[in-house]
């Protein structure tokens, strides 16, 4: 045997012996502790909670009209196309957001149902602490959103886990709707002003056709015929005049106006779709799983403290007593 095994085994050797000596203070202090810890976890020390998880997936979509009244030519967003890791951590965000919480504690008076005195000085210190210990959010490797739930009451507990989920997608709702209604009111002025230029060449083209200018290319053909025929010359020559004066001004009217009017009809698609997204509703997650009554408590778990709570005891025993036997060895 080599010299450290030697060494390693009379170390081994040493602390079965300690622990052989001081077998009834340990066994002692680690039933102790055991009992102690059964005490002390019992729920008339610490309160029982009850977990609810609701899981959902979010929509990647952000406008109903790009989705769904899109031109068939173009690649449209699929409204029901889900799972995407950027989307999952801006729904995190929002589910993280003072909105949302402030939200969630107002729909389901948690002030009262942590208990938080009115006149508490840190009531919105205590408040947001008690908040993070009960709920919990997380992305899972699937994209999809696991919103956690303690509560005293499961019942509670699953009402708030289904609760925020729903809160959710009001706030992503009311997202779409602030920004839907801005690009409406830009859509509109745009509509607006398109409208009245088209108005005024429209008006512009009547005052021509008061003159004379109707159409330049079909009156030419047709006071080109007239004078092939031989027809009357002074009305030949009138229509002539008024070509000459005003049809350079009535064709880049008629041509402006084709133009003019392809971009009204744009933005009149564009005006339908802005009024969809601010009047329509589309849900903005895909429920995985709602939130279920939990028949087991998930907080605390007594034999995980009781075993903590015994090993501790017993190595702290140990460092005692070791201490203590060294002490007393120990000449002055």
């Amino acid at each position: 045997m080599s010299k450290e095994k030697k060494t390693y085994y009379f170390e081994l050797v040493d602390v079965v012996k300690f622990l052989i000596k001081n077998k009834k203070p340990l066994s002692i202090i680690s039933i102790g502790a055991g009992i102690a810890a059964i005490i002390f976890t019992s729920p008339w020390f610490i309160k029982p909670l009850f977990q609810s998880t609701a899981i959902f997936y979010p929509s990647t979509n952000n406008s109903i009209s790009s989705a769904l009244l899109t031109d068939s030519r173009t690649r449209a967003k699929d409204p029901l196309d889900f799972g995407e890791q950027a989307t999952a951590q801006q729904f995190i965000q929002m589910l993280e957001s003072d909105n949302l919480k402030s939200r969630v504690i107002k729909n389901f008076n948690l002030r009262d149902n942590y208990k938080i005195k009115p006149d508490d000085s840190e009531k919105n210190y205590k408040l947001g602490n008690l908040y993070k210990k009960h709920i919990s959010v997380r992305k899972t490797p699937y994209a999809s959103i696991e919103v956690n739930v303690r509560d005293e009451v499961p019942e509670k507990a699953a009402e708030i886990a289904n609760g925020i989920v729903q809160i959710l997608d009001s706030v992503k709702t009311d997202i779409q709707k602030r920004v839907a209604l801005q690009a409406l009111a830009i859509i509109e002025e745009q509509y607006k002003n398109k409208e009245a230029e088209v108005n005024t060449i429209k008006q512009t083209m009547r005052d021509l056709g008061a003159k004379g200018v109707y159409s330049f290319e079909e009156q030419s053909k047709a006071i080109t015929e007239l004078a092939g025929k031989g027809g009357n010359q002074a009305y030949i020559a009138k229509q002539q005049a008024s070509l000459a004066q005003y049809g350079s001004e009535a064709l880049s009217s008629q041509e402006t106006l084709v133009l003019e009017l392809d971009k009204l009809s744009e933005l009149r698609k564009k005006l339908e779709q802005a009024k969809v997204d601010v009047n329509a509703n589309l849900s903005n997650v895909f429920i995985l799983q709602e939130a279920t009554v939990a028949e087991k408590k998930a907080y605390p778990v007594r034999w995980v403290l009781v075993a903590v709570s015994i090993f501790g005891s017993f190595v702290l025993g140990c460092i005692v007593l070791l201490f203590t036997d060294k002490i007393r060895h120990i000449k002055f």
